[in-house]
């Protein structure tokens, strides 16, 4: 298992443990949270099933329906956009709660907002249109997690609120720049940042959690987690 880290909210401890590319778990008051899991089901040995899978978008390195059919609990339950609800298995969809961009909803104690996720860069829109898939905007306590999945810098960005934790996505074409992200950061103001989805599938050289750390000012706010995610 890759590094589990741990922060401190006001009903106990909240654990984010990154698995690869774009999934990764969260753990919090009794909540077992896994993001996109996708993958060989033994990446997910060391955590109990998930009480609760979010589903951002349908491509292939977030959406693994072989995998989700093989990590659910028997009362797991889901929450997915539209475009993931279309292709889940009835048995599946009946436990899942679909969610578009702008969204409310509770999961037990936790407060979830869904958040569009797009290019706006004109040569990669036919990538992630807007209004298709979900980042996710959670509140622990008061502790909020953005996973901002596939993205470039949007306006939605601007309106979010306090943000504690983030996790921006960094390779091209289809999705940003380490310089993009900096934007992102510019917008939200995290204190915490984990780069994910930075290295596979790409077109172009991959970059690295130390780009984007090499990025930030002297005396930023904002903490760059590096995590090996692959």
């Amino acid at each position: 298992m890759t590094q589990r880290d741990t922060y401190q909210t006001a009903a106990g401890p909240l654990a984010i443990t990154p698995i690869h590319h774009a999934t990764f778990v969260m753990e919090w008051n009794g909540e077992t949270i896994y993001c996109d899991p996708v993958g060989d089901k033994a990446r997910f040995a060391d955590f109990t099933a998930p009480t609760l899978v979010m589903l951002t978008h349908h491509h292939g390195d977030h959406l693994g329906l072989e995998t989700l059919g093989a990590v659910m609990g028997k009362d797991t339950h889901i929450i997915a956009p539209k475009i993931v609800c279309d292709q889940l298995p009835q048995d599946l969809l009946a436990r899942t709660t679909q969610m578009a961009n702008g969204e409310l909803t509770r999961w037990h104690d936790i407060s979830i907002r869904a958040v569009a996720m797009y290019n706006t860069t004109p040569d990669r829109q036919k990538y992630h249109e807007k209004g298709v898939g979900n980042g996710y905007l959670f509140d622990f306590a008061g502790t909020t997690v953005y996973l901002a999945s596939d993205t470039e810098p949007t306006a939605e960005m601007d309106d979010l609120g306090k943000i504690d934790i983030a996790f921006f996505p960094m390779n091209l074409p289809y999705t940003m720049t380490p310089d993009q992200v900096v934007t992102c950061i510019e917008k939200t103001a995290p204190r915490y940042v984990y780069p994910f989805h930075y290295r596979f599938p790409f077109d172009e050289p991959a970059k690295e959690p130390s780009d984007l750390t090499a990025l930030m000012p002297e005396g930023s706010g904002t903490e760059i987690v590096e995590r090996d995610w692959y």
